[in-house]
Parts: structure tokens; C-alpha cells; sequence
């Protein structure tokens, strides 16, 4: 037999896989059973790596990048700006990159971008710059990267410094000074004053607040610090690579689509061979990104992420300032508010309904508004035109009607519940629905827009298939047409001279006449065949289904090989033709071929060396053992030379099914094949 590469199963000198602890193991196979805070406490240090070094670096490409923008924009006019435009998208991919380093780091699962190849001279930088992904990188790291890591830092470290310090006030506490604390001025305004002064002012007690309230931060940090990994990961995944979900580390991606590669999932290489038809394969150049919005989706939670952040930074205290809405509420409203643009894109009744909860709080709590715009002050305003532009780009337009008309039945009741008035409450409220419906036709128009190249895309997509299906099938039909001029005419020559050879040869003796017997009757069956292969090149579809060999003709096979002039033994446990009716099809059909190829290459490479063939059948597999010794000089047959692809064919239709092969020379000289093939 050929020495065809090991298989793994049984390769020399492989080295024994060290014991694991069954405690690490279990763990890993059940990470399950980690509850909740045990995960979040685990994941401390890697959320605080993704939250706490995000604000400086974003701080340094915005100051990097907002100058170079500002400078290529306001020299475009002399076309120093269409030379440091290029650069400066460059420079937002390099940062871009990096950020998906760091949530890739963290856990999430982000795939390789698509860019445009720039190419040579004027039109590569003209194609640089019309890909919307590096503008989509520019935007991102500009205009959403610095608010929202700066609001997540903040937190973050607002929350990690009130674990010490209230666990630790009563060793600096003693170096305030006087003039009442904190707690004594909560505790009298929450009691109106029925507090007891002498208790709320002593500093045991108050010594013992802090030490609550720092074991309570203390307690909640993982959690804290693990919602703003999230918050930070969601809208940075959704922006850099257009989807909306981020993947922490412990849970397993999902599978990609052909041909994309993503971080932290391995397919299994022969299965995506062998399982995918042709047209489902990726042919041909991947299709462009829309050089209009890049990526609609990524350039959505763009948006939804900028608004809502912006959005809290400034209706939080225009609310309480202008308007007079208590803090906390303030901050509540805003909140909702932000939610509501968050959620947006993908669920859009959640979105409408917690908007319009959010806008109907917001015109009761600010009412009366003496002077300000009401009942949609300017922050809620700017809510609800991106809410609708949000729905119009990414739903269809019933939603964005829906929540027209909703607006209007929301100010109404209103003005109604409050007794405002309607002179400047019905001018507000047809300036917010009048923004709103040219909004919701610009997001209707863009969006068909989006659609109509999509649709195109795939268009161009499915005819490279079919151009790319087309080029296989001319290819199998000349190989088909080589196969019958060269391979089918040969064996029609054997099997025809094989046949008349007792005619031809008058008084040949009966043992050469049964030789030549069997000649032709192998070439007749390997024409046939030959045949059925041909006709599957070609692609017919009325094509000859030829019955496939099965486990019950193996002995058949083996009784061919030994006509040939090779000693080979057979045995079958549990023998019985009944025993073989129970196997499947299929396990028999690679149960068969593996003895064939077995057999083929022992004969061919080891002539006139025994073979020994054993199979075991259970109830789980059907076990193979094939083994040959060393070429037998005497024989005078030289031994033929091969490439092991019938072994590779062998092991890659066991694998198939869930089995093994393993196949390797033998110390004493000779040949071992075993195969194991499972029969569920």
C-alpha cells in the first residue's frame, strides 16, 4: 500500500493529550452552573478593561480626527482637502480597527469588515472615498465613541470610588468640616424635620450610612460595570459592523455566512465542504456595500446611539432648569426617552409605545410652561423626529403614520388633561407633526432607495451563480467527453478482447479461459460504471441510478479479488445474511467501498502478499480491519506507485458519517486499514 499521510486517529509519535482536572472540565462543559453574579464578578476585570481605557483613546481620536476632518472639508475648494480627505478616512479605519480589537478582546463577536480596495491614481482615492464603511468608521469615532464612553467612564468610575469611600468614611470623615453632612440634610428633609438631630449629626451614625451605602456599591459593581461593557459593546458593535448584538464571552456566536469569518467560531472545514451545494456557495467577488449609506443598518444605530446619548446629556437639564421638572424625574425622562431611540430599529411597538409614554410624561410634568416651547419641549421634539426617521428607514410606513397620528391624539390629550390652552400648544404640536411627515418621506425614500440596490445586489449575485454554475457544468462535460475518448473506449477494447480471446485463441486451457472470463466480466462492470459516472458529469437528470453496492456484497468483492491470484481471507462476526439486512444503505455502501479500496491498494502495492479482511458488527458501529504483509519478491510483479487520494476519498466518506479511518505501514513491513463507521 502506498504510505499515505497518517490519519489522526492513528499518527506515530503523537503525543498523549495531558489529563485535565475534572473540576476545570466540568466547568467547562456546564458553564451553566455559574450563576449570575458569579459570571458577572468573573468578567469584572474584562468589563472594566473595555469601559475604563475607552474614554482615553476616544478622547485622542477625537482631537486627531475632528481637526483633519474640519481641515479637509474647509480646503476641498483647493483640493488640499481631496488629498487629506483620503487620510483622514484612513486614520478613522485605523482607530475603527482598534476599537473592534478591544470588543473583540471583551468578547463580542465581530466579524472582519468589507472595505473598497482603493486602488492607483485619481479614481482609487475617488473610490476611497465613496465607501460608506470608513465613513461609517468616521462617524462613529467622532460623533458616538467620545459621549458614550465618556458617559460610561464616568459612571464607572463614580461607582468604583463610593465603595471606598463609604466603606472608608469613618477614617476621613473626621477631616470634613463641620457645618452638617449629607445624611443629616437627606434624613431631615425626608422626615420633614422629625429626625432627631443629635442622631443624624453624629458621626457613629452617619459613619454607618456610608458603611451601607459603600457595601451596597460595593455589591452592585459587577452588575453596574457589566451593563456599561454591554451598553458600550451593543452600540459599538451595532456601529462598526451594522448588527446590533454583541456576543460576551462564554456564549457561543452564531454561525456566520459563508465565506465570513468571525472571531471565536470555527467551522468544521470538510462539512462546509461536502454539505454545501454549489449555488449556495459564495461565487465570484463579494458584492459591493452601498456606496449611499454603507451599511443601513449600522448607519441606524449610528444614529439611535448618537440621539440618545445627546438626547440625555441635554433634556436632563433643559427639563429641570427650564421647565422646572424635579431631577430625578428629569433624569427618568430622558432615560425613556434615549430607550425609546434605542430600541427603535429592531422593535419598533416597544419603541413607538415607550416614546409616546415618555413624550405624554414629559408635556404633564412641564406644564405650565410659561415662555418655553410646550407640550413638546425642544429635547422631546428632536426625540420624536428622530423616533420617526428611525421607523421610516427600517420599517415599513405604517409605522411611522402609526406613530404620526399617535403624536397628535398624545398632544391633544394633553392640552385636554392640563388646561394649558391651545392657542400656542396647537402651533407646537403642527410644527412637530409637520417635521415629522417630511422626516418620515425622506426615511420612506431612502429606505426604497436602500431596497431597490439590495434587490439589485442580488440580481448580480445570483447571475455570477449561474454564470459561475454554467463554466462547471462546460468543465465536467469535457471531462466527461475525455473520460469517454480515453478511459471508456480503453476498457471496451478489454472487455471486447477478453471476451473473444478463447475465439481468437483455440485451445487455451480452461483455467487461462476462466482468467480471461473474468476480464471481461471486471471491464464490463467498471464500463458500466464509467457509464453511470459519465452521466453524472454531465448533469443529466435522467441519468441511469445504477443499484449501489451493499454490505451484503462484500464477500462477493472479496471472492473478485481472490480470482485475481491474492490469498485473501474473509471474516464476518456476526455472519448471516440477516444480520447484514439490518445495516443501513449507506453505512454499507462505505462499509463496502472501504474494503474495495483496502483490497485494491493491497493487491497493487503488495503483490502476492496475503490479506487478511475482518469485520465486526455491533450494535453501534461496523467495525473494519484490513491488513496485508510485505510484497512477496517471488511473485515477480513490480509493486505500483500511488498518490493516497483513494484513502482520502475513503476517509472522507466515513467522516461523513460520524466514523474514523486510520491507516499506516506496519513495523514488520505491510499494510494496517481500520475503519470504524457508526450505524446511526
Amino acid at each position: 500500500m502506498p504510505n499515505s499521510t497518517p490519519s489522526p486517529h492513528a499518527a506515530p509519535g503523537a503525543q498523549p493529550a495531558p489529563p485535565q482536572d475534572p473540576q476545570r472540565q466540568d466547568s467547562q462543559q456546564h458553564p451553566q452552573r455559574q450563576g449570575p453574579f458569579r459570571r458577572m464578578l468573573a468578567n469584572l476585570g474584562r468589563d472594566y478593561a473595555l469601559v475604563m481605557p475607552g474614554f482615553f483613546l476616544a478622547l485622542f481620536s477625537f482631537v486627531v480626527l475632528v481637526p483633519m476632518l474640519a481641515l479637509s472639508l474647509g480646503t476641498f475648494v483647493i483640493w488640499v482637502g481631496a488629498l487629506l480627505l483620503p487620510v483622514t478616512l484612513i486614520v478613522a479605519t485605523w482607530f475603527a480597527q482598534l476599537s473592534r480589537v478591544r470588543l473583540r478582546r471583551w468578547g463580542a463577536a465581530i466579524p472582519a469588515p468589507r472595505y473598497r480596495e482603493p486602488g492607483r491614481g485619481a479614481m482609487g482615492v475617488l473610490r476611497l472615498m465613496g465607501d460608506g464603511r470608513r465613513w461609517l468608521d468616521l462617524a462613529f469615532e467622532t460623533i458616538v465613541a467620545l459621549p458614550l464612553r465618556t458617559a460610561t467612564f464616568c459612571v464607572a468610575l463614580t461607582w468604583t470610588a463610593m465603595v471606598p469611600g463609604g466603606l472608608l468614611y469613618f477614617v476621613w470623615g473626621r477631616f470634613l468640616p463641620d457645618g452638617g453632612s449629607d445624611v443629616e440634610f437627606l434624613l431631615t428633609w425626608l422626615s420633614g424635620g422629625a429626625f432627631p438631630a443629635e442622631v443624624s449629626g453624629s458621626f457613629a451614625f452617619q459613619s454607618a450610612v456610608y458603611l451601607v451605602i459603600g457595601l451596597v456599591f460595593l455589591a452592585t459593581l459587577p452588575a453596574v460595570m457589566r451593563g456599561l461593557a454591554l451598553l458600550e459593546a451593543s452600540v459599538g458593535t451595532a456601529a462598526l459592523i451594522g448588527s446590533p448584538r454583541a456576543v460576551p464571552e462564554g456564549t457561543a456566536p452564531e454561525k456566520p455566512a459563508p465565506g465570513e469569518a468571525v472571531p471565536g467560531y470555527a467551522a468544521p472545514e470538510s462539512a462546509a465542504r461536502e454539505d454545501a451545494a454549489p449555488e449556495d456557495r459564495p461565487v465570484g467577488p463579494a458584492p459591493r456595500s452601498s456606496s449611499l449609506t454603507g451599511s443601513l443598518d449600522g448607519w441606524l444605530w449610528l444614529i439611535a446611539g448618537f440621539a440618545a446619548v445627546a438626547g440625555i446629556s441635554v433634556s436632563w437639564p433643559i427639563l429641570g432648569a427650564a421647565y422646572g421638572v424635579h431631577p430625578a424625574i428629569a433624569m427618568a425622562l430622558a432615560l425613556a426617552q434615549a430607550g425609546a431611540l434605542l430600541l427603535a430599529p429592531r422593535l419598533p411597538f416597544p419603541a413607538v409605545a415607550l416614546g409616546l409614554v415618555a413624550a405624554f410624561s414629559t408635556a404633564m410634568f412641564s406644564a405650565p410652561a410659561t415662555g418655553q416651547p410646550w407640550p413638546w419641549p425642544v429635547p422631546t421634539m428632536i426625540m420624536l423626529f428622530v423616533l420617526v426617521l428611525l421607523l421610516s428607514l427600517r420599517h415599513p410606513p405604517a409605522a411611522a403614520a402609526f406613530v404620526g397620528v399617535l403624536v397628535a391624539v398624545v398632544s391633544a390629550a394633553a392640552i385636554l388633561l392640563t388646561g394649558a390652552g391651545w392657542t400656542g400648544a396647537v402651533a407646537n404640536s403642527v410644527i412637530v407633526l409637520s417635521v415629522a411627515v417630511a422626516l418620515a418621506l425622506i426615511g420612506m425614500f431612502l429606505r426604497q432607495l436602500s431596497l431597490s440596490r439590495s434587490e439589485l445586489q442580488r440580481e448580480r449575485s445570483t447571475r455570477r451563480q449561474q454564470d459561475a454554475k454554467q463554466r462547471e457544468l462546460e468543465e465536467r462535460n469535457r471531462i466527461a467527453r475525455e473520460l469517454h475518448d480515453v478511459v471508456a473506449h480503453s476498457m471496451s477494447v478489454i472487455s471486447v478482447q477478453a471476451t473473444t480471446a478463447p475465439y481468437r485463441r483455440p485451445g487455451l486451457a480452461p483455467e487461462v479461459a476462466e482468467e480471461f472470463a473474468t476480464i471481461a466480466d471486471s471491464s464490463r462492470r467498471a464500463l458500466h460504471e464509467m457509464r453511470g459516472l459519465l452521466s453524472i458529469l454531465r448533469g443529466s437528470d435522467d441519468a441511469e441510478l445504477a443499484p449501489q453496492p451493499e454490505f451484503a456484497d462484500i464477500p462477493a468483492l472479496v471472492e473478485l479479488t481472490r480470482n485475481s491470484g491474492a490469498e485473501v481471507s474473509l471474516v464476518v462476526e456476526p455472519a448471516g445474511a440477516a444480520e447484514a439486512a439490518r445495516i443501513a444503505p449507506t453505512v454499507g455502501l462505505a462499509a463496502y467501498r472501504t474494503v474495495q479500496e483496502a483490497l485494491s491498494n493491497a493487491v497493487r502495492h503488495s503483490p502476492g502478499a496475503d490479506i487478511a479482511v475482518r469485520i465486526a458488527v455491533d450494535d453501534e458501529a461496523v467495525g473494519i480491519r484490513v491488513e496485508n504483509g510485505a510484497p512477496d519478491p517471488a511473485s515477480g510483479v513490480t509493486a505500483a506507485p500511488g498518490a493516497g487520494l483513494g484513502l482520502s476519498g475513503v476517509r472522507e466518506r466515513v467522516a461523513a458519517l460520524g466514523g474514523s479511518v486510520a491507516a499506516h505501514p506496519l513495523p514488520r513491513g505491510g499494510y494496517l486499514l481500520e475503519a470504524r463507521v457508526p450505524r446511526d
